[in-house]
């Protein structure tokens, strides 16, 4: 790849979804001409595309962009990383240049998952360059065209967007919008309507934002007629008091909300992790116990870092050994016989063999001292009734439990 170092431009051979190019020639500095598949009945013809590579740092999303969910995920990100690691970034983004002076050099119209990508595999993100003068109008319409080859974005995703460009005055009203991107007024006019139902007002919105990715068109269509019925609207604002951002898949919103069944109102929530600390975005993981004294635990394991993992366990297992103390006895000894063995312990310095006595307990929620471990270890050490037994006898005789110990 040659690339221009005082512009950033690269001379990359560029394949539009849906093309393969029979040649590529060069048409300058950063310009590539591509004659695309001509149809039967037309001559070939030459695009020319400016592509350009930026690091991600210079590059911010577009105000209209409408990734907010889809393929933003943590694991999908990760993957595309990877890929792009290996492969490099197959496919470039459009990015429209910003006037000098500003904070970033272009602003990315499409390609933001490509662009986060890029950003964490610590590479450069390669793009196709329009200049300022190119319209908000003109990029929502080449935005949508490129969703169709793209992972797919949410209908609520591009509802919200195309809410945002009639807002704005982008575009005059919904039929200019809908003649520009190419889909009809009525799909235009039934997303639009979702949209306003579903963020026009902070109760439910909070509830939708974190899983709109998750709503198909006919989920959010559903939920906004529910929420603009003002005989069901005062019983679902009661229920979304009780529900949490993310702690619901999207398709249960509708049922928690609207159906008969309600929100559940009888759990009491352990620990809760956010994706924000300050208490802000979805649910990451979550510890609830309902009426009966039943736990439920709900975590997006991929989501989490080896520390956040490590602290979900450390809570889990700290619950676990406060509920369930009573059993601390046979999982003492259960722990023992698992990782030891008769000629092990028999063998073993008796301080190694205490402090192994001493750490499995610990971990079951006895909190042993040194002679009671000590007392273990020889038991354990004298091996009386065979060794199974012995483990039975030596938790017996150290927590004063009835139980008959571990079942084999």
């Amino acid at each position: 790849m040659a690339k221009d170092e005082t512009t950033g431009a690269a001379e990359v051979p560029v394949l539009e979804a849906g093309h393969m190019p029979h040649s590529t020639s060069m048409a300058g500095s950063g310009d590539v001409a591509l004659p695309p598949e001509p149809p039967s009945n037309q001559s070939g013809t030459t695009e020319v595309v400016n592509i350009e590579v930026f690091d991600p740092a210079q590059v911010r999303p577009w105000d209209y962009h409408n990734r907010t969910g889809s393929g933003m995920d943590d694991a999908s990100l990760e993957a595309l990383a990877i890929s792009i690691r290996r492969d490099g970034q197959q496919q470039p983004g459009l990015a429209r240049r910003l006037p000098p002076g500003d904070t970033h050099a272009v602003e990315a119209v499409f390609g933001v998952r490509r662009l986060e990508a890029c950003r964490r595999a610590g590479v450069s993100w390669r793009a196709e360059v329009r200049e300022a003068s190119l319209s908000d109008a003109r990029c929502a319409a080449l935005m949508h065209s490129e969703n169709e080859w793209s992972e797919g974005v949410s209908p609520l995703e591009n509802a919200r967007q195309w809410k945002a460009l009639l807002e704005a005055g982008v575009f005059a009203n919904q039929s200019a919008l809908a003649a520009d991107i190419g889909c009809s007024r009525n799909t235009v006019s039934r997303a639009v309507k979702s949209a306003t139902a579903l963020f026009g007002e902070a109760w439910i919105e909070r509830l939708v934002y974190p899983v709109m990715h998750e709503l198909t068109g006919r989920q959010a269509e559903r939920l906004a007629a529910a929420c603009e019925d003002g005989t069901l609207k005062p019983e679902a604002m009661r229920r979304a008091k009780a529900l949490n951002p993310g702690e619901l898949p999207a398709g249960a919103l509708f049922d928690a909300l609207f159906g008969a069944g309600g929100a559940r109102t009888d759990r009491e929530t352990l620990f809760e992790r956010r994706k924000k600390r300050d208490r802000g975005g979805p649910v990451m993981a979550k510890i609830e116990r309902d009426r009966r004294g039943g736990f439920s635990v709900n975590v997006r394991a991929h989501e989490q870092t080896d520390a956040e993992q490590a602290e979900l366990a450390e809570q889990i297992e700290a619950l676990l050994a406060v509920e369930m103390s009573g059993a601390a006895g046979v999982r003492v000894g259960r722990r023992l016989a698992s990782t030891l063995t008769g000629e092990v312990a028999k063998d073993a310095e008796r301080a190694w063999l205490e402090g192994c006595v001493w750490s499995t307990a610990r971990a079951s929620g006895l909190e042993w001292d040194r002679w009671r471990c000590a007392a273990v270890a020889e038991v354990l050490r004298a091996q009386r009734g065979g060794w199974e037994r012995a483990v039975v006898d030596a938790i017996r005789d150290a927590s004063g439990s009835n139980d008959s110990g571990p079942s084999n």
